[in-house]
């Protein structure tokens, strides 16, 4: 499989190698974008509703299931977060705050072809004109109450969903 550079507009990727190790070691890996910069506590509070999930999961799958946010790892912030959306099975997007690094991740995500979430809060305003094509269709808005996050519609149903079906293919390729 040959992987371009988007960044370069190039027909190989330097991280090629890592990104087909990744995608054939038999993990099920979920990365996570958010504003670093926001002061709430829904980072945590999704970080607990995706665990649930995978703890939920874990003893049905005997895979290593990875949850880590994006960001820089080792070397340049774009090729670092373009191989780890490209490994991973699911990426999910907090657009809450219309961060510009985040909506920028998540269309690169959506041109790789990684499954994605994107998760609003109610408690931001929203900003009037922004990526109105996508509200109402493939968002997951949630507020929190009591300490919780409450979604809108069953997100963690649709993740557990996916999840399942990503464990599944990561086995079958194990077994060939």
């Amino acid at each position: 499989m040959t992987i371009n550079c988007l960044l370069h507009n190039a027909n190989t990727c330097g991280k090629e190698g890592t990104i087909g190790r990744a995608r054939s070691d038999g993990s099920v890996r979920i990365v996570y974008a958010y504003d670093w910069h926001t002061h709430s506590d829904n980072t945590a509070l999704i970080y607990e509703e995706v665990m649930s999930v995978i703890n939920e999961l874990k003893p049905k799958f005997p895979l290593k299931f990875s949850f880590r946010s994006l960001g820089a790892k080792d070397g340049s912030i774009y090729c670092d977060i373009c191989r780890q959306i490209r490994s991973a099975d699911i990426a999910i997007f907090d657009l809450s705050t219309y961060n510009q690094n985040v909506i920028f991740e998540l269309g690169l995500a959506i041109g790789v072809g990684t499954y994605v979430f994107i998760l609003r809060s109610r408690h931001y305003r929203r900003r009037t004109g922004t990526l109105s094509d996508l509200n109402g269709i493939l968002e997951y808005r949630f507020s929190r109450r009591s300490g919780r996050l409450k979604f809108d519609t069953d997100f963690k149903q649709s993740l557990k969903r996916k999840l399942r079906n990503a464990a599944k293919r990561r086995m079958r390729a194990e077994k060939k």
